[in-house]
């Protein structure tokens, strides 16, 4: 099998468009302000979690979330990645049922 050929002995800028570390910042969920972000946090806590082993996620679930400009609050890319096992497409996926869940039970408790 032929190994790809990158060119990199002819010097020149080495492309650095569409690489994961770029993309991490790029890629978020923002969470919908009728939505209780303690109620999100808990949630993908408990995923992540469950799902493996997870070094650096300490005790407060409140890490997974971040605020952004004009008080908006996000899941940040790279949690993305870990609740899509590498793909954001399946961690957003995630998200939005997640949301669809917390939404479902917040009327039930209101209603």
């Amino acid at each position: 099998m032929a190994r790809p050929r990158f060119g990199f002995e002819e010097g020149g800028v080495v492309p650095h468009e569409g690489r994961v570390e770029h993309r991490r910042h790029e890629e978020h969920f923002l969470i919908p302000a009728d939505v209780d972000p303690m109620d999100v946090a808990l949630a993908i806590h408990q995923k992540l979690r469950d799902s493996q082993a997870t070094p650096g996620l300490g005790d407060d679930p409140m890490m997974l979330l971040e605020r952004r400009a004009g008080g908006r609050i996000v899941v940040g890319g790279h949690h993305l990645l870990r609740l899509g096992d590498g793909n954001f497409a399946k961690g957003k996926q995630f998200m939005h049922s997640l949301i669809a869940t917390v939404r479902h039970r917040q009327s039930g408790l209101s209603g």
